[in-house]
This record gives C-alpha cells, sequence and structure tokens, in this order.
C-alpha cells in the first residue's frame, strides 16, 4: 500500500531562491502546502552560482522557514537545473547489423551507451532525448523488431557547463541538505504547461525570464530544439537605469507599470510620468528604450523559431515572469507577421490544490513542474544531536571502551597481594615480674653463701 510523500523543491534564479513543499497524495493528486522566497543579488547569473556562501544562505534560509512554518525536518531537496550553458546537441550513432538482423533492445542500449561516450570539451550531457532512427533507408521512432542491415541513431544531446551542477552540489552540500534529483527546468516545464496534442502537433514554448529566454521546440511529440538565448526583462530594467539616470528599483517599478513591447496609438495619453516627487521622465523616452530592447530579445526568439515555424500546429506559446509585459504577444505577430502567440502562465488545470493565497506575480509554474517530477520522500525525523558527556560516561580518562574482552583484561589492574602477618614480638616483662625474678636471685645467693 502507498504512502503520501512530502516533496521538497528549490529554484536558484538570478534574484532569489525559491522553495515549495507540497504532499504527492496516493491517489496521484498534489497538494502544496507551503512556498517561501529569499532575495539575493550578485550569487547566481544566469543559472550558474557564482558565489557559493550568500546562495547557501537563501537556501538555508527558505528551507528553515518551511521547516519552521510545518513543523517538520527537510533532509533532501529536489533542484531544478537551468542556465545560459544548456542547450540541445545533435549527434548521431551508426552501427552495421549481421545481413538482415532484427534490431532489439540491446542494439538500442549499446548505440546509447556510445552516443554518452561523446565529449563536449567543458560540458557534461544531462539527459539525452532520441529523434529517430534510420534503418536501412526508412526512418523509424521505434525501431525493435525492424529488420535491416544498418541502424543509424539520431540523439538530441542536452548538455551544460560543468559549473552548473558543480556549484550547486556545493551550495547544497554546505546548507547540509542532501539532493534527491536534477530536473532539467526548461523539458519539466514544457510536460507541464504543454498538452501532449500540442507537442504532437508542433509547438514552441518561449520562457521569458530576468536574465535568459529559453527556447523549446517540440514537434510530434519529441523535443526538436533547445537553446538559452542570454537575455532578459532584467535588460530591459537595467537600460532604463542608465539611460535615464535613475536606480534599479525605480527603473524596474517604470517597467512594470508603463512598460509596453508595442505601444500603439494612444489618445490623451500623459507625454510624461513622474518617478518621484518632482521628477519627471517622458513617456515616449521610456517607451523607446523598453521597445528597442524588446524588439532585439523577440528578433533573437524568432532566428531559433523560425527553421520549424511551418511545422507549428499549436503556434508559439509565452510563459515566465517576464512574459507579463503588455502588448507582447502584438509585438511578436507585429515584428514577424506571426500571429499563432499566446500566453500561459499556468496550464488550465494546474493539476495541484492549495490553502494559500498565493501572489499572482509569484509564477510558481516551474516549481509545480519541478515537483511533479519527485517521488522521493524529502522529510525525515530530525537527527539527534551526539551527547558530548556519554563516551566520558564510560571512561573518565578515554572516553571509550576496550575494543576487546582481551584488551578489557589487559586493561584490569591486577589485584595487590595480601599482607603477610607480622611475627609476634616476645612480650617485655612487667617491672613487679623484673622484681620478684631479682629477690628470688638474692636468696638463692645467700643459701648458697651458707
Amino acid at each position: 500500500m502507498g504512502l503520501d510523500r512530502n516533496i521538497v523543491v528549490i529554484e536558484l534564479g538570478s534574484s532569489s531562491v525559491r522553495a515549495m513543499i507540497g504532499q504527492k497524495k496516493v491517489d496521484g493528486t498534489l497538494q502544496v502546502l507551503g512556498y517561501e522566497k529569499e532575495s539575493i543579488v550578485d550569487s547566481i547569473h544566469k543559472g550558474v552560482v557564482y558565489n557559493i556562501d550568500k546562495t547557501t544562505q537563501a537556501i538555508v534560509a527558505v528551507i528553515g522557514r518551511i521547516e519552521e512554518r510545518q513543523r517538520i525536518y527537510v533532509n533532501k531537496v529536489y533542484v531544478g537545473l537551468t542556465g545560459q550553458s544548456l542547450m540541445g546537441m545533435d549527434n548521431s550513432v551508426s552501427r552495421p547489423l549481421d545481413g538482415q538482423e532484427s534490431v532489439t533492445v540491446s542494439i538500442l542500449d549499446n548505440l546509447m551507451d556510445i552516443n554518452l561516450t561523446t565529449e563536449y570539451p567543458g560540458r557534461e550531457i544531462l539527459e539525452v532525448i532520441p529523434q529517430e532512427y534510420v534503418c536501412g533507408s526508412r526512418k523509424e521512432t521505434d525501431p525493435v523488431g525492424v529488420i535491416t542491415d544498418q541502424i543509424e541513431a539520431h540523439y538530441k544531446n542536452i548538455v551544460a557547463r560543468t559549473a552548473l551542477q558543480e556549484n550547486m552540489h556545493r551550495s547544497m552540500e554546505n546548507s547540509k541538505h542532501k539532493v534527491a534529483g536534477t530536473p532539467i527546468t526548461p523539458l519539466v516545464l514544457a510536460n507541464y504547461l504543454l498538452s501532449e496534442a500540442e507537442r504532437r502537433s508542433g509547438c514552441a514554448l518561449v520562457d521569458f525570464g530576468a536574465e535568459t529566454t529559453t527556447v523549446s521546440v517540440f514537434t510530434k511529440g519529441i523535443l526538436r530544439h533547445l537553446v538559452v538565448i542570454p537575455l532578459g526583462g532584467n535588460a530591459i530594467t537595467a537600460d532604463i537605469a542608465a539611460c535615464l539616470h535613475i536606480e534599479q528599483n525605480e527603473a524596474e517599478n517604470l517597467k512594470i507599470t508603463y512598460g509596453q513591447a508595442y505601444t500603439p496609438e494612444e489618445v490623451n495619453a500623459p507625454a510624461s510620468i513622474r518617478i518621484t516627487g518632482d521628477r519627471e521622465v517622458s513617456r515616449a523616452t521610456l517607451q523607446n528604450l523598453i521597445e528597442a530592447r524588446q524588439q532585439e530579445i523577440i528578433a533573437n526568439v524568432w532566428e531559433q523559431i523560425k527553421p520549424y515555424a511551418d511545422s507549428l500546429m499549436s503556434g508559439i506559446i509565452f510563459t515566465g515572469c517576464a512574459a507579463k509585459m503588455k502588448n507582447l504577444e502584438l509585438a511578436f505577430a507585429k515584428y514577424h507577421d506571426y500571429d499563432k502567440v499566446k500566453t500561459r502562465l499556468m496550464p488550465s488545470n494546474p493539476e495541484f490544490t492549495t490553502s494559500l493565497h498565493l501572489d499572482p506575480s509569484s509564477n510558481i509554474a516551474t516549481l509545480v513542474a519541478i515537483m511533479m517530477t519527485g517521488e522521493e520522500e524529502c522529510v525525515s525525523e530530525r537527527p539527534t544531536e551526539p551527547d558530548l558527556f556519554d563516551n566520558a560516561k564510560e571512561d573518565p580518562i578515554f572516553g571509550q571502551q576496550p575494543a576487546t574482552e582481551e584488551a578489557a583484561e589487559a586493561d584490569t589492574p591486577e589485584p595487590e597481594p595480601e599482607p603477610k602477618p607480622e611475627p609476634e614480638k616476645p612480650k617485655r616483662p612487667s617491672a613487679f615480674s623484673r622484681f620478684l625474678k631479682g629477690m628470688k636471685k638474692v636468696a638463692q645467693s645467700l643459701v648458697e653463701e651458707n
């Protein structure tokens, strides 16, 4: 009989570390129990941990608050992997067969093993997505049982810089928490947000983040392309702050409040926008800054999607924190003459329940997607701290017992021999006895004289 499992997940973002705990029921349903966020600065850049100490502190903070609120002890977590260095690399492996041989599972395993030996300097293979198999002159997605004399396997290797995992594991190790698993965020997010029908008919998922924008393209139910563009919403904020000579937080507020990816003709729009006090900025200047950078980001996205555009029957789906900018869909249609675009921050059926009052801007889809992959129980009893004085009670000098019985016997002091009784000394005669003895001698001498 199955048991409910508590799943704890961590997302290492460019501006914050977020954690979530949920309970997977035996019937497959998910209940979100807690959510925590800790802001950090200059610690994680484009998905890679650069300041391990600060990242460790943020991890300890969010997990500590979850433990306190839920009254539990977290001993392991799932951590999503993403970042600028993440990408899909094509590779193929071929093998001749003996005559007209039937393809078996062991042959496919052998091809996969050869593929996994492919070296990418400074990078490692995180996951492999089989694309297709060429058996003779035919293409197959499931070649087991096919008769052929030659097979060629085509793979999409998902690779990333080795530092991506190494620095994350160092941060988790320092926080005293085990890593239960490291799902690849773009893949699990696509599985959560996109329906099977959309992936089969062809679609692209564009995740607009703070420092990066991730593009995942699917056709025939298979991931065909994955790339992370090193541009995100923070680039727009930085442009506003630099050009208008204002603080980052002021620039971020202007972007969120007034920013538009595309500005249609507006009637009676104020010519200026007040920042603080008597400081104002031209609305036209602000919009030009935002549109210029947003247009650059969209152009890079389109370059990645364009080769597959004719195969995307389900169009393009926008998601992520930076996808909330007004008129983003309109901008994409205007700039690239492609209108099969829609925004989806959560699936129509979120597949979880919660009593939490979450901020709509919290954008928890990624955390829920990571949690969906979790299978291991992440909560246990808090380990007891060893008593420093327990050993001292056993041996006040060394604090330990002998290792063997022989050693115990050797360490046991031999009993000291009982002292032999000293011989009794003869008693000295008393003074009266000596007087009587003297009188006897005197009388005896008188008798002898007579």
